[in-house]
């Protein structure tokens, strides 16, 4: 058996870095964006959420595909990091202003003039986040203190603004404005960081033939990606085409946020060990055994979250949201056992990008759009907003059980039994001590 490789650097300390930016953006959510929500009200509240929506199927064309691609170039071709970072660069810039370009042409053709210019001043804050690929950095360093402390002082900042809206009784486009705000105060912070590693953003160069090599490692994850995203952030577009009211637009909205706001823990986890399991590709018993032990981590953080949210999940919408946002409580109740599959698709989907099995992905997202598009045509003219809920947990419990019984059943039937069991839990603890001694 070959040596086993265990990283020198810390990633249980850069796990908790970005789990307290993520929890940051979350708390920020829940305190200021709650007083958002109730000031905007359901329907202005709707309007905002449904430019994100009509935003985010087309921020494919700036992303590209290339977060977890990147990361893992960085790792293996340490010496091309100025071509790789430049050229991806250029490449988000470019998509970012497709993104101007065509998401405020659709709203134009279908919507009416404020949703048009809503969704035009929100598009405009994807451009600034080309500038990402210096978190691709960080992230590939183990280094994602930077990334956190630089979004936990743009949070604070935003934070403080929006109540300054609030208390000023801004109009709905300033709130809109806020993400153009938010995406350029996080510059800001990126290359502060970034500089003070010695690096120098004057130094990246686009290179035709590294993106040619990135787009033919990333044309998978773009076709996954689109498809993700059509399934994930069109249920605002899809309840709006049948129920033709922003207000319910709105109620949807407020519980799907409250109900993805522990989304965060599988992504910053998983984004935080993904250098750990490449790092590790010359061990597979090890590689393996990290994924299955991230994977129950996964799993049983999703099924506490998931009882947590039916039990309290009344009082703390209604407590929040108030009378106005009265269908929320329903809505979130169902949605929240949506937690189980996508904390576990996190870990799935990472262990194929380590793996180097992006197509395999592609395949699985269509099996989700087919689903998700007949279920949501189905169950929201029957059940109006709470059938949008229904969707999203049939799609994705299908794409769960598919994953497990249709690629290599043998092995992933054995890795889901395997992350069943709590046990899993005291090996990652155990292994979370020892990386904390180091």
């Amino acid at each position: 058996m070959s040596n086993v490789i265990e990283p020198k650097n810390n990633y249980l300390s850069n796990s908790l870095w970005m789990l307290l930016e993520k929890s940051s953006r979350i708390i920020s959510g829940i305190l200021v964006g709650v007083l958002v929500a109730r000031y905007l009200g359901p329907a202005q509240y709707g309007l905002i959420n449904y430019a994100l929506s009509v935003i985010s199927i087309f921020t494919i064309l700036s992303t590209l595909g290339l977060d977890g691609i990147v990361v893992r170039e960085l790792i293996t071709r340490k010496d091309k990091k100025n071509e790789i970072l430049g050229t991806t660069f250029f490449m988000r810039l470019f998509g970012a202003l497709l993104v101007v370009i065509g998401s405020t042409a659709y709203s134009f053709l279908r919507d009416t003039p404020d949703k048009t210019i809503t969704v035009f001043i929100v598009s405009l804050s994807i451009a600034l986040q080309s500038f990402a690929v210096i978190d691709f950095y960080f992230q590939s360093q183990v280094k994602g203190k930077y990334t956190a402390i630089g979004q936990v002082i743009t949070l604070l900042v935003s934070s403080v603004v929006k109540l300054m809206l609030i208390y000023f009784s801004a109009h709905v486009y300033w709130f809109a404005g806020m993400a153009v705000f938010e995406a350029g105060f996080s510059v800001i912070n990126q290359l502060r960081f970034f500089k003070k590693e010695g690096m120098d953003i004057t130094k990246w160069r686009f290179s035709l033939v590294e993106a040619k090599e990135l787009l033919f490692h990333s044309y998978p994850l773009i076709l996954s990606s689109l498809v993700l995203m059509l399934y994930q952030k069109s249920g605002e577009i899809l309840i709006l085409r049948f129920l033709r009211d922003l207000d319910f637009v709105g109620q949807y909205s407020a519980a799907v946020r409250m109900s993805e706001a522990s989304y965060f823990i599988p992504v910053a986890i998983c984004a935080a060990v993904f250098p750990g399991i490449i790092n590790n590709r010359h061990n597979y018993e090890l590689q393996f055994k990290r994924y299955v032990q991230l994977a129950s981590l996964m799993i049983w953080s999703a099924i506490f979250i998931s009882i947590g949210g039916v039990l309290l999940g009344d009082q703390v919408i209604g407590l929040l949201f108030k009378e106005k946002y009265h269908l929320s409580p329903a809505v979130f109740k169902l949605h929240i056992w949506g937690s189980i599959p996508v904390f576990f698709g996190t870990a799935w989907g990472m262990w194929m990008l380590a793996m180097n099995k992006q197509k395999v992905v592609i395949l699985f997202q269509v099996w989700n759009l087919v689903v998700y598009l007949i279920t949501a045509f189905y169950f929201i003219p029957k059940y109006q907003i709470n059938g949008m809920a229904y969707a999203v947990l049939v799609t994705y419990y299908s794409r769960m059980i598919a994953t497990l019984v249709l690629y290599q059943p043998k092995q992933s039937l054995t890795l889901f039994v395997k992350a069943l069991n709590p046990l899993q839990l005291l090996e990652v603890f155990k292994y979370g001590r020892e990386q904390a001694k180091k």
